[in-house]
């Protein structure tokens, strides 16, 4: 038995030392990876010579930028929704790939900033009932488990039970605060680094 350990330890021993690097040999990072890492965006914007759109909050000063390649949301002021990727910037449009459903093809359109009326900043969530939608009563199963309070017995089920029931409210009200609205306080512009 001992042997068989002793086996073992020789061979993770043998397999450390072939599979690891000296410290002094190792290569170290540039500086444009370790900001890569840290901030996609930022680095992008620091070292892209390209055009970028940013999406900036005049009163607290926040900015959103979306570079080429990017998942872009946005409604048009004809109504028309779009989700797809940035493929061009120009100084007072940008290019998206949008698929034609009547060819079955991806075309690119080209949208003027001042068309834009919306920016969404996610997907639009679905309304329904799932299994994570019980979950309220998870809290009751604990109490039935842990204490042996029967949950039929228990004082908090009609809060369970309201709290299920307003989960799709939950997601309709979600839905709601997803976009943002291009006005006087958001602003679509066009910027470029040097």
């Amino acid at each position: 038995m001992l042997q068989k350990y002793c086996t073992l330890v020789l061979f993770l021993v043998v397999c450390s030392t072939i599979f690891a690097q000296d410290f002094h040999h190792r290569q170290a990072e540039s500086v444009e990876e370790l900001l890569y890492k840290k901030d996609r965006n930022k680095a992008l914007a620091l070292f892209n010579k390209e055009k970028f759109l940013v999406v900036e909050n005049l009163r607290t000063n926040q900015r959103n930028r979306y570079f080429v390649g990017d998942l872009l949301s946005f409604k048009t002021k004809d109504g028309f929704v779009f989700a797809d990727d940035i493929y061009e910037v120009k100084d007072s449009s940008f290019v998206v790939t949008a698929l034609n459903e009547t060819t079955s093809r991806y075309e690119y359109v080209e949208i003027k900033l001042n068309e834009v009326t919306r920016i969404y900043k996610r997907p639009k969530r679905k309304v329904g009932f799932g299994w994570q939608s019980f979950s309220p009563f998870g809290y009751l199963v604990f109490e039935w488990v842990a204490w042996g309070v029967s949950p039929l017995q228990n004082n908090k089920w009609p809060i369970a039970a309201a709290l299920t029931v307003a989960q799709p409210l939950f997601t309709v009200v979600s839905n709601q605060f997803r976009s943002r609205r291009i006005t006087e306080n958001y602003r679509l512009r066009v910027f470029q680094s040097f």
